[in-house]
């Protein structure tokens, strides 16, 4: 792999990570309510659910080629589910703010429950697998090395982590997770509207596929 062919994928990886989503919305809300160290645990399985995508299409692209429809199937079910209990969550923890003044009610309350998060957010949606099908179509042949594949996995991988992890120091600076946390009511409540939109848009889609 050559090093123009290393920076177009890594530039790639890097544009897919930065997209706005679902992903560092509930960053965000990790972040605000457990910290950084909170986040960095979400980004490091963030960065796994990467991997495990990458993985999967790099070294056995022909199988995730023949399974893809079963896949996208089942994940955009489990993913719609997902969602909607991440807009519950938003909107239960904005409602006992605004009665109590206190947070009831958290994204979780363990490393363990935040690793979760943070895994779950990728592995279900479907979306990254059709990313890394239709970038690393562009760079994986019969005749890539193993180096070659280990290569992009780990570009990818190290990627996403690290600009997760990037996003959790900038949260986590005491101003920023300050206004954040006054602001906590409106922006659960916000995220709880982003998710429950984007329950809707998925829905759609699942019927549409159903029905056509």
């Amino acid at each position: 792999m050559t090093l123009i062919t290393w920076v177009l994928l890594a530039s790639a990886c890097l544009a897919g990570a930065a997209s706005p989503g679902p992903s560092i919305a509930l960053l965000s809300k990790t972040v605000m309510d457990g910290g950084r160290r909170a986040g960095m645990v979400f980004g490091l399985a963030h960065g796994l659910g990467i991997f495990f995508y990458a993985f999967l299409v790099a070294f056995g692209l022909s199988v995730t080629l023949s399974f893809i429809p079963f896949l996208i199937d089942f994940l955009n079910v489990a993913g719609l589910v997902f969602l909607f209990w991440l807009a519950y969550i938003m909107f239960s923890s904005s409602f006992a703010l605004s009665e109590s003044g206190q947070q009831k009610f958290q994204i979780s309350y363990t490393l363990f429950g935040n690793f979760g998060s943070g895994f779950l957010i990728v592995f279900l949606n479907p979306k990254i697998a059709l990313f890394f099908l239709a970038i690393f179509t562009q760079f994986v042949g019969d005749t890539s090395s193993f180096q070659e594949k280990a290569i992009m996995v780990s570009t990818a991988t190290l990627i996403d982590t690290s600009w997760y992890i990037f996003l959790t120091f900038i949260i986590a600076l005491p101003k920023f997770r300050k206004f954040l946390q006054s602001r906590a009511r409106v922006f659960e409540f916000v995220l709880g509207c982003f998710f429950i939109i984007l329950c809707l848009l998925l829905g759609n889609k699942i019927l549409s596929d159903i029905l056509g």
